[in-house]
C-alpha cells in the first residue's frame, strides 16, 4: 500500500473526498498512483488503484 506524505502529487487533483490520500484542497498525497484498467477503452472504465478509503472514528 501506497504511504501518505505531507505534500502532494503535483498535477494531481482528486474529488474522491473519501479517500485518505485526498488532501483538503483535492490534491492527492500518496507518493504514487496507479491508474488502470489494462482494457479501458474510455475514461468511465478507468479507476485509480491507489484508493484507500480514510479511517472512520
Amino acid at each position: 500500500m501506497e504511504m501518505k506524505r505531507d505534500d502532494v502529487l503535483p498535477g494531481v487533483d482528486c474529488d474522491v473526498v473519501t479517500c485518505r490520500f485526498n488532501d483538503k484542497n483535492k490534491k492527492c498525497s500518496a507518493d504514487s498512483i496507479f491508474v488502470g484498467a489494462h482494457n479501458a477503452q474510455n475514461k468511465d472504465e478507468t479507476y485509480c488503484g491507489t484508493f484507500a478509503p480514510k479511517a472512520t472514528m
